[in-house]
């Protein structure tokens, strides 16, 4: 009751309250017509090589919600990094969902997928951004265009973590596994609007691109002590953790957060998102390797 309650006094706390993101007007050539903003922490060393997170909303969402949901800069300001948040405008998609499943827009060098990428070099151009250390994720269409992100620029990414997101993409492309960006992906068993067998698509698609047998799997239930996680670890033939789902057993199509002040605590309660004392952004923040290193 006590959990309950402090949610609702953070999300009545935090109605209206601005991410304080910037708005880039001019980025590159942006052929997908989309809006960028930035979030970089006052307290950041710009002479320092800075990681890059990108952040993708969901249908009907925008840069600004998207971030107060998930609680992305909040992390930005204790663990030092720059996060970027596109946003779609309606112009291109009545419902505000990126175009991820048109291939005009969703593929390498085209549309949408175009200007998330001049974003980038928009990032590069302006600040001192580790190029080891880029990484993406997004939530159901957001998640979809991750996922197509990941496809067509293998070699720009870390890593990538698609959280409900639509399966319609898969790219061959002729990056080799070794260079393959690591991916995370999580997923509701109760979700209707994006149902699960999108997550066992990207997950096969991922597996291939790693050349990971399907056995070749860990699991772990009751994952950190929740009774609703399981988390299925695939490993390559070096054993080295290339891919992870993260399986969340009676949650619907929602952000998983845990309202708090603590590192491991954030994100808001709205209709997208869930608190069941887990919060997966700092979750989706260890697996980018962003986190401090347990001993």
């Amino acid at each position: 009751m006590k959990k309950s309650l402090f949610s609702l006094l953070c999300t009545i706390s935090l109605i209206g309250f601005s991410q304080n993101l910037t708005k880039i007007d001019h980025f590159g050539q942006n052929k997908g017509n989309l809006k960028m903003y930035t979030y970089v922490p006052e307290n950041l060393d710009l002479n320092n090589r800075t990681p890059l997170v990108f952040v993708l909303h969901g249908c009907t969402q925008s840069a600004e919600q998207i971030a107060l949901e998930t609680g992305w800069n909040k992390l930005a300001d204790s663990l030092h990094f720059i996060v970027v948040y596109p946003e779609q405008k309606q112009i291109n998609n009545a419902t505000k969902c990126f175009n991820f499943f048109i291939g005009f827009k969703a593929k390498k060098d085209k549309g949408e997928v175009a200007s998330i990428r001049q974003m980038i070099d928009y990032c590069f151009e302006n600040y001192q951004i580790d190029s080891s250390q880029i990484f993406i994720t997004g939530m159901s269409a957001g998640g979809g265009m991750t996922n197509a992100m990941l496809n067509a620029y293998p070699n720009v990414f870390n890593a990538g973590a698609i959280v409900a997101g639509p399966s319609t993409l898969f790219d061959a492309n002729n990056t080799s596994s070794e260079k393959q960006p690591r991916i995370a992906i999580l997923q509701g068993d109760a979700d209707k609007i994006v149902i699960p067998n999108n997550a066992n698509k990207i997950l096969d698609h991922w597996l291939t691109k790693h050349r990971i047998e399907k056995n070749n799997v860990d699991t772990i239930n009751d994952y950190q002590k929740h009774a609703q996680l399981t988390v299925h670890l695939f490993r390559n033939t070096d054993q080295e953790t290339k891919v992870i789902v993260l399986t969340e057993k009676g949650i619907a199509h929602k952000i998983l957060i845990n309202p708090g002040e603590k590192l491991n605590e954030g994100g808001a309660m709205d209709f997208h998102t869930e608190d069941i004392n887990f919060h997966s952004t700092f979750w989706i923040a260890q697996f980018f390797g962003l986190t401090p290193k347990k001993d």
